[in-house]
């Protein structure tokens, strides 16, 4: 039954041309040299300090590293951080 309902929304995503970050909810990370980053598809923020952000995703966990780390802002699906970034991790 889960087969059938994936493959007809990965079908109907297809015909509709959504891309496909955004109809898998597949994290989206777009970093800016080693100072900035926005992660879109999120699901909540699991821990904050200045030296390490741990984020939830419907994939796993993305754990952010560095030294004076910053959440800048964030909404219900997109979080800008900024700092000096040493690691990006991502986490099963």
């Amino acid at each position: 039954m889960k087969e059938t309902y994936t493959r007809f929304r990965e079908g109907l995503m297809s015909t509709l041309e959504v891309p496909k970050d955004l109809a898998s909810q597949e994290p989206l990370l777009t970093v800016t040299g080693n100072s900035g980053l926005c992660i879109e598809n999120y699901k909540s923020i699991q821990s904050y300090s200045q030296e390490s952000i741990r984020i939830l995703t419907r994939k796993g966990r993305i754990r952010i590293c560095g030294k004076s780390l910053r959440i800048q802002y964030y909404t219900s699906d997109e979080m800008g951080i900024s700092g000096h970034f040493q690691e990006i991790i991502f986490e099963a």
